[in-house]
């Protein structure tokens, strides 16, 4: 059957190409060339016209160059081979018409306009027999093209009644030796699908229907045996997920969609001993907690934040609740008693720790202020008796001694503010109380002259921007003063003699400012960068260390930039110097550094101001 179809379709093919093909020539090739032959026969009939009308030559070769051009299409979509010699006598003939027709019409003979005449009928008697031969051409094709339409009804009806036999013989085939079958496995395959492994499978013939019986009856084996293996292995994990929510430490309830408690392990009872003795099994969740896990009627504090509950006996229980993926609710109550009573240990220590330190920077702030008092008395008095020896002429010994005094009790006097500053910056009421706007600039002069006479005796060079505009912040002036002198104080004690020191402010592109002090003296070792800001921390920690002082400046410094919310920056190479930068987090509107200037390597510390 499908290799008749194939040949009715091949030949119906063939017959309506070939039926294109004839009315393609019946009506659209012969139309063209009639259409174009009287196309032509009415351009010679205008020339002729415009002859005895005197027209000039070149309307009559604009006509000719026509009539020629609509004369070669005629010829091209001619379908009659007869009219080729016709076309070729009209070419001949227009041409030497053309000849006679070129020449002045006055000076023509009677010989030749009888020529011309004779010329012009031929001419158009061929153009009427060429339309007529095309015509009778077309006609002839179009009897061709319905006699092979005939044929192709013919043979497709003959065609279609014998496929229509064999489709009901062949379906009969079918419905007998595969339909049936097949219907069968459907069945059998539906009632596997819903769960019925045990349904019979017809057996199947050697051909392909039996072998896809076949193939389904060992799919419901396999099936089969995978069931059960699933089964054993969901018991096998129903066992083991039981065993572990009965060892667990939280107390786990779970329940289904409608709000029943299908499981609850032995922890429920001991997180709430109100239900001891209480089958809560399948019991409606609501009857005794609500959906967050919130115990009803025993008594208790829920702190909602924490999803925490407080039991009036003591304990504290956490509670995790969700939603599952059936629509059941999962609640896990976890007890946090002994969590609770070490974080109240733990607030409680802190609180005593916060208590021993306010205890110990009231003892600092009011034991500096007793020694100040003395101190400055012994060195009012040490200074007193220097004078009236170095006027007198007394012994100098006892000069000597006076001095020793002095010098002594200004190096405890400092050490003493240093511990009162210490006490004062760990009170951040302190500088909110001060706060103002500040001139860092004015803040370094100040500084710089404060700190010249300790420049001169070892010879030390200050490179600072005296033309540099002012750079003004929000902060405490006192503090900042007493940050950037601890600073210059450290650059000048570890440098060297004849060293450098230099002093810079810049504006960063956060808007924050930075001050950095660089000395290029003994520096720090890397590994003593990060305990130098501790207090009583010093770079040279030896028993016979050459540099006095008790190691709180740097401390100072890093307590006074964290109350300006800044920070301390220490970068140092040692042997070659050491770079202390503070950085205050915004700078005031409108401040603008000034441009590039030259530093100055030969300062003198008496004319700072002054120096570029």
């Amino acid at each position: 059957m499908v290799v008749l179809l194939a040949l009715l379709g091949g030949y119906a093919f063939h017959s309506i190409s070939t039926t294109g093909a004839v009315v393609k020539n019946t009506f659209d090739r012969p139309l063209m060339a009639i259409n174009y032959a009287r196309s032509a026969g009415q351009t010679f009939t205008q020339m002729e016209l415009d002859l005895v009308s005197g027209s000039e030559p070149e309307v009559l070769a604009e006509g000719l160059e026509t009539f020629l051009s609509d004369l070669s299409v005629a010829k091209e979509r001619s379908i009659s081979d007869r009219s080729e010699s016709f076309f070729t006598d009209v070419e001949t003939l227009t041409e030497r018409w053309a000849k006679i027709s070129m020449l002045n019409p006055a000076l023509l003979s009677v010989s030749q306009r009888a020529e011309q005449a004779r010329l012009a009928a031929e001419i158009e008697d061929n153009l009427d027999i060429i339309v007529e031969l095309q015509t009778n051409e077309s006609f002839r094709n179009r009897e061709s093209a319905l006699e092979g339409v005939g044929k192709v009804e013919r043979y497709s009806l003959m065609a279609t009644g014998l496929a229509l036999a064999l489709s009901i013989l062949l379906s009969s085939w079918l419905g007998l030796t595969i339909i049936r079958p097949l219907k069968s496995a459907a069945l059998a395959a539906r009632k596997i699908s819903a769960g019925d492994l045990n349904t019979k499978i017809p057996e199947g013939g050697d051909d392909e229907t039996g072998a896809l019986l076949k193939t389904l009856s060992s799919m419901q084996d396999n099936i089969r045996g995978r069931m059960d293996r699933e089964q054993s292995a969901r018991e096998l994990a129903q066992t083991r997920l039981a065993e572990s929510l009965e060892n667990s430490k939280d107390a786990i309830v779970l329940t289904d969609a409608s709000g029943r408690i299908i499981v609850a392990n032995n922890q429920v009872e001991t997180m709430f001993p109100d239900l001891d003795g209480v089958d809560i099994m399948n019991m409606a969740l609501e009857t005794l907690f609500n959906r967050r896990g919130v115990p009803k009627d025993i008594p208790h504090i829920y702190d909602e934040l924490h999803h925490e509950i407080r039991f009036d006996d003591g304990r504290w229980a956490r509670i995790n609740a969700s939603d599952t993926e059936e629509g059941g609710r999962l609640i896990i109550w976890t007890d946090i008693t002994a969590a609770k009573k070490d974080h109240q240990s733990l607030m409680i220590a802190k609180e005593q720790a916060e208590a021993a330190n306010r205890a110990k920077t009231l003892f600092l702030a009011a034991m500096s202020h007793e020694l100040r008092t003395p101190l400055n008395a012994v060195i009012g008095f040490a200074d007193v008796m220097t004078m009236q020896h170095q006027q007198s002429g007394g012994d100098p010994k006892q000069l000597e001694m006076c001095q020793i005094i002095s010098k002594n009790g200004d190096q405890l006097l400092k050490i003493v503010q240093d511990v009162l500053n210490i006490a004062d910056t760990e009170n951040p009421e302190i500088l909110s109380a001060n706060l103002e706007t500040v001139d860092l600039k004015e803040v370094v002069v100040f500084c710089l002259k404060t700190i010249a006479s300790e420049m001169q005796p070892k010879r030390l060079r200050v490179i600072w921007d005296a033309q540099m505009d002012p750079v003004k912040v929000r902060g405490d002036r006192v503090r900042l003063q007493q940050a950037v002198l601890n600073l210059l104080s450290n650059a000048v004690k570890f440098n060297n003699e004849g060293g450098r020191i230099k002093v810079d402010i810049r504006l960063q592109p956060d808007n924050s400012v930075a001050i950095d002090v660089i000395d290029d003296g003994i520096g720090i070792k890397s590994e003593n960068l990060t305990r130098m800001i501790e207090p009583f921390e010093q770079a040279d920690n030896s028993y016979s260390r050459r540099y006095e002082g008790a190691g709180l400046g740097l401390s100072v410094v890093q307590k006074i930039m964290k109350l300006h919310k800044g920070q301390l920056r220490l970068r140092s190479s040692f042997g070659k110097g050491t770079c202390a930068t503070l950085i205050l987090p915004e700078a005031l509107p409108y401040n603008q550094l000034g441009p590039e200037t030259e530093y100055s390597e030969s300062v003198n510390p008496s004319h700072i101001e002054s120096a570029a």
